[in-house]
């Protein structure tokens, strides 16, 4: 039997060989991070949101959009996405269905480079790689202060990043969705010898 150690290694090796993401970013309001951050975890459909569709979904993104930002709030963790897939084997990358399914929608999809997990995220503070504090003029530096707070105690790197240099980028990007789905599949042929 082999070594957990080992395992995980070899997963890390078939992850980074698909060329899947590096980062997860998860996106949420400022009233979030302290119970996130006590917990550990993110738990579908809790805490303060926009969104609110009871899909017990966790929703992570491999890249951050001003139309992410703009929808599910202002603080985004940047996790390590080897060590959360590790901890969370569940995750997967939102699979939209055939092009017919796609038309279907009322928004654009996509273009959230949207990765799920069912029910909760489970991580240690050390995936975390820094949180970005996404200011705008609604959102000044000062509206973060409890939030830093939070942060400062836990050891967390944070930086205040303007909402004006994210992409705004709301469109689908089907040459992304294709790619990752097609990792994916690389991915999981390894993942399932391991």
């Amino acid at each position: 039997m082999k070594k957990e150690g080992a395992r995980m290694d070899e997963l890390a090796l078939g992850w980074e060989k698909a060329k899947l993401p590096s980062v997860f970013y998860h996106t949420t309001f400022i009233e979030n991070v302290p119970l996130i951050l006590i917990d550990q975890k993110i738990i579908a459909n809790k805490g303060e949101s926009i969104c609110r569709e009871e899909n017990r979904l966790v929703s992570l993104s491999d890249r951050i959009t001003r139309g992410i930002v703009e929808f599910c709030g202002n603080v985004v963790f940047e996790f390590d996405a080897i060590s959360i897939y590790i901890k969370n084997k569940l995750i997967v990358p939102k699979n939209y269905g055939s092009s017919q399914d796609i038309s279907k929608y009322e928004e654009a999809p996509l273009f959230e480079n949207e990765w799920i997990s069912p029910k909760e995220i489970k991580f240690d503070l050390v995936d975390i790689n820094k949180a970005l504090l996404i200011t705008s003029r609604h959102f000044k530096e000062s509206t973060f202060n409890d939030v830093v707070s939070v942060l400062r105690n836990k050891s967390i790197k944070y930086i205040f990043f303007s909402e004006r240099a994210l992409s705004d980028n709301n469109i689908s990007d089907m040459m992304s969705y294709i790619s990752r789905m097609r990792n994916w599949k690389k991915f999981n042929k390894v993942a399932k010898y391991v």
